[in-house]
């Protein structure tokens, strides 16, 4: 069946226009989307992990090694070769998609949120090198000892520099006397150095290396999209550290803080309840925007504290290796972006250019991602420079994703339906009514039963105003929200003025959107620009003439 039967679509819709304007009404709705999407599939903990074949005291612990929801295909099953595969991505020149409403700024966001927990070592495809927690490691860092390299040690503020009045991250390199780049002595271990300079740095001009930011991430500057939001973040957080040093002098923090506190106590404290602020922040964005932009019907998602409390669901987060695949929404990414300076081809607008965020600023950066359409989630529609190797030695991003998808055996696209509570397809015609795609997955895999998950997900049919298919909506919905909703900070005995302060709960109940955060950091509000939606208001059921 379908994630929500096609009787019920329509009524479903109409109730969720109605509830958004009933008081009480958004948390009515995000009950029932996280009641339907958190119990689509056991909870955690899995029986099994990427660390072997059969469950172990290992693969029940260590949350060094990725999870899996279903255990390895077999080994000697016949399967198309990854180069047949990738083919089956790659987007004809002048064929693009067009999505019908989602924008570049969102997936800019997304490439940015997920490079936080999504980190699969580079030494151990099984393995992942993040805390497995939405923890806003982008800017602090992913170890405590990292953290500190970024922070200033005073106020509670991170380290930053000011350009032309407006603050940015401090740089990462400097040079030596013999003319090589290195990372600065204070951030010496921040990331992997050989990695930066010879892997991801490779070919860039010194320009873009004189440009490079310290972030809590060593792919923080891969596009200029991570680079802003990261700007923008180090940005917020240093005003909000600023707010509860004010409040602190002048004695209005509530609950009361020490008065007799040294400033480095002082700084610590500071520095540890903006942070807690600041995940909660980023929490609110990724459920209320972005998690509402996947969603049907345009839903008022909400974060309500407690929410996950006694629920079966409520398990430590544990990115499973389904998770970490089936976000590489890289067919989102347009041939060109539009700007208020002409058209330019997305690949020079979108890596190396931190010299264009520091020339036009980050809301001009972000309106523009806003007012450009991205690409439809679909076969055949991802970018040629995320299909092909730039270098001989150096496969691109979708051969990577391919590899790690062979790597990791993973079972079939119906297999996870049925994992998904979903039935399974019955025919490539049943899948996709692309004619040219059903023939083509027909001509590699025969019958839809052998249809590799990572290629069913993306050629899944989905109406206009909905993102993506229902397997696909389905696995991002559990996921997000059994790993969103558990974070400790939304925890009922920590959520309280106790852990954040009077002024930060003023600011998280004030705080409700990525445009408000823009707006307050922005060196011209008016320009602050931020939408995940592209065109009118999506999906409202009580408009359709249809």
């Amino acid at each position: 069946m379908p994630l929500i039967p096609s009787a019920l679509i329509k009524p479903i819709g109409v109730a969720v226009d109605v509830l958004r304007h009933v008081p009480f009404g958004p948390r009515l709705v995000t009950s029932g989307f996280v009641s339907l999407l958190a119990n689509s599939t056991a909870p955690r903990p899995r029986p099994l992990t990427m660390v072997g074949d059969y469950a172990s005291w290992i693969s029940l612990t260590d949350r060094t090694f990725s999870g899996r929801h279903l255990p390895p295909a077999p080994a000697d099953r016949p399967l198309p070769t990854e180069a047949q595969v990738l083919g089956l991505f790659r987007r004809p020149p002048g064929g693009e998609k067009p999505s019908d409403d989602t924008t570049l700024m969102f997936a800019m966001f997304a490439q940015w949120f997920t490079d936080s927990f999504l980190r699969t070592e580079r030494s151990d495809w099984r393995k992942n090198t993040s805390t497995q927690e939405i923890d806003f490691c982008q800017i602090y860092g992913i170890s405590e000892a990292r953290c500190r390299m970024l922070r200033s040690m005073e106020g509670g503020r991170l380290k930053s520099q000011h350009i032309d009045g407006q603050e940015y991250p401090p740089n990462l390199f400097e040079r030596t006397p013999s003319g090589r780049y290195a990372v600065k002595p204070e951030f010496k271990g921040l990331h992997d150095e050989d990695f930066l300079l010879d892997v991801l740095l490779a070919g860039v001009d010194d320009r873009q290396k004189d440009l490079f930011f310290a972030v809590g991430l060593e792919h923080g500057n891969s596009t200029v999209g991570s680079t802003a939001l990261d700007v923008l973040f180090v940005r917020e957080h240093n005003r909000i550290a600023g707010v509860l040093a004010e409040e602190y002098a002048q004695g209005r923090e509530q609950p009361a803080w020490d008065p007799s506190m040294s400033p480095a106590d002082l700084d610590e404290r500071i520095f540890q309840t903006t942070r807690m602020i600041m995940i909660v922040l980023e929490l609110k964005i990724v459920v209320e925007e972005y998690i509402r932009h996947i969603a049907p019907y345009d839903a008022p998602l909400r974060v309500v504290p407690g929410a996950a409390a006694k629920k079966k669901w409520n398990r430590p987060s544990w990115i499973a290796v389904e998770f970490n695949l089936l976000y590489r929404w890289h067919m989102l990414i347009p041939d060109q972006v539009t700007t208020d300076a002409g058209v330019v081809n997305s690949r020079d607008f979108l890596r190396d250019n931190n010299q264009l965020l520091l020339d036009k600023g980050i809301e001009w950066l972000m309106a523009q991602c806003s007012r450009t359409r991205a690409g439809r989630v679909a076969l055949f529609n991802t970018p040629a420079f995320l299909t092909d190797r730039r270098s001989p030695e150096y496969p691109a991003v979708e051969e990577r994703s391919i590899a790690l998808m062979r790597f990791a055996r993973l079972e079939t696209y119906n297999a996870y339906r049925r994992r998904f509570g979903l039935e399974p397809k019955t025919d490539f015609a049943d899948l996709t009514s692309d004619v040219e795609v059903q023939r083509r997955l027909a001509e590699l895999y025969g019958d839809i039963d052998h249809l590799e998950w990572y290629v069913g997900i993306w050629a899944e049919d989905h109406p206009g105003d909905q993102m993506m298919g229902d397997l696909l909506t389905a696995m991002v919905g559990y996921d997000a929200f059994t790993q969103a909703l558990t974070n400790p900070l939304l925890a009922p005995q920590v959520f309280t003025e106790a852990t954040f302060t009077r002024a930060g709960m003023q600011i998280i109940r004030k705080t409700r959107s990525l445009q408000q955060i823009l707006t307050r950091n922005a060196a011209d509000p008016a320009r602050a620009l931020v939408r995940f939606t592209y065109g009118p208001e999506r999906r409202s059921w009580l408009r359709r003439t249809s």
